[in-house]
């Protein structure tokens, strides 16, 4: 019996030890390097493009906007898992993006950069060295997102300040204190003059254990200065959103404030079913339209959220005009798409419109000999 006992418990822990042996790795982004003539050295970079950069079910040559960040060790991992969730799903919170995170060599050097008297090496390096390789290598948007923390969120401040590069800014916790408060003394005569700033900043603030409060001790007094200076500037073009999170100390911060910051960055971009239900697909067309004249930059309306919910409306409201509505626009927006023809074969199906619903089938086919669901839509119509 205790034989019996003992071949059972190793017989389970073999097979336990069997079904647990790795199969495979798990890795987010790549890797690159950069000779850099402006820094007189080589620099490293980690990428992660989108997931619909090598295919996307719309778009051809679809285009993305560009995110900065810095430090790349402590943050490219959770940045870009994020970016990834906001983009995906039913209703894109936010546009896909290339992510690109510098590597720190230098940092106290490379973060103070035109601070103090320094000369603006790393911005020149970004600008006239790393962006332009960007651009050259992948599919880009001319809008850029520079996203920097502590040291780099102060940096980010200084960009700002320079108008250099950037459409946005993300500056978690900088350290306004740094230097004698050498970006406030930069920001006051800028921000005070200069009343055509054309920018988005989003400023975030942690909790301070040691001198808790919003508004208490040095680093209170700097932010409340500074926050000042932003709300004091008339500038039309400026866009700027200032968050304290008492909850979060400096280190623990960046985790909410970088989701809070690209969303503001981006506001505007999601569209709500409900504004569609009430005004139909033209109002699509107009809120896109509206968010790419904030951007400056074109943006489509997004093909994979159009067929989504065009979808919802086909298979849970049984609303076939209004979804055919949805999917005839993304027909406009992506002849190429084989998604886009067979959700029309789909939705004329329903509709009981068979001879259209094939011949949308049959586009849907003819872009794609290997499309599985068109075949057997035809099957079935014929």
């Amino acid at each position: 019996m205790r034989f019996d006992r003992f071949c059972l418990l190793l017989f389970l822990l073999l097979s336990f030890t069997t079904q647990s042996q790795p199969i495979g790795t798990v890795s987010i982004g790549s890797e690159h390097t950069l000779i850099s003539r402006v820094l007189g050295e080589e620099r490293h970079y980690f990428i992660n493009l989108p997931a619909s950069y090598q295919k996307d079910e719309f778009y051809t040559d679809k285009k993305y906007p560009v995110l900065i960040l810095l430090d790349a060790d402590t943050n490219f991992r959770f940045a870009s898992s994020m970016i990834q969730f906001m983009s995906a799903g039913e209703t894109e919170q936010i546009p896909e993006m290339i992510v690109v995170a510098v590597v720190n060599t230098a940092r106290t050097r490379d973060m103070t950069t035109g601070l103090g008297g320094q000369k603006d090496s790393f911005l020149t390096f970004l600008e006239s060295e790393l962006l332009p390789q960007i651009d050259q290598q992948y599919r880009t948007l001319p809008y850029r997102v520079l996203v920097g923390h502590s040291l780099a969120g102060l940096f980010a401040l200084n960009c700002f300040l320079q108008q250099r590069a950037f459409q946005a800014y993300i500056a978690i916790d900088p350290t306004l204190t740094w230097g004698q408060n050498a970006v406030i003394k930069k920001a006051t005569p800028i921000l005070t003059s200069n009343q055509s700033v054309t920018s988005t900043l989003f400023l975030a603030q942690a909790n301070n254990p040691f001198e808790p409060g919003q508004h208490t001790g040095l680093r209170g007094n700097a932010f409340d200065t500074f926050r000042a200076l932003l709300i004091g500037n008339q500038s039309k073009h400026l866009a700027h959103q200032y968050m304290f999170y008492p909850q979060e100390n400096h280190y623990s911060v960046p985790l909410q404030s970088f989701r809070d910051g690209l969303l503001f960055v981006f506001s505007g971009y999601e569209f709500p079913i409900q504004t569609f239900l009430d005004q139909g697909s033209m109002s699509i067309v107009s809120h896109y339209k509206r968010f790419t004249e904030r951007l400056g930059t074109v943006v489509l309306s997004p093909g994979k959220v159009i067929n989504q919910m065009g979808h919802f409306l086909l298979q849970s409201q049984k609303q076939v005009d209004q979804a055919l509505q949805l999917f005839k626009l993304n027909e406009a927006y992506y002849p190429h798409s084989v998604v886009t023809y067979n959700s029309l074969g789909e939705a004329y199906k329903l509709k009981g419109d068979k001879q259209t619903a094939i011949r949308y089938y049959e586009k849907s086919l003819a872009l794609d000999t290997s499309n599985e669901k068109a075949n057997k839509a035809l099957q079935k119509l014929k």
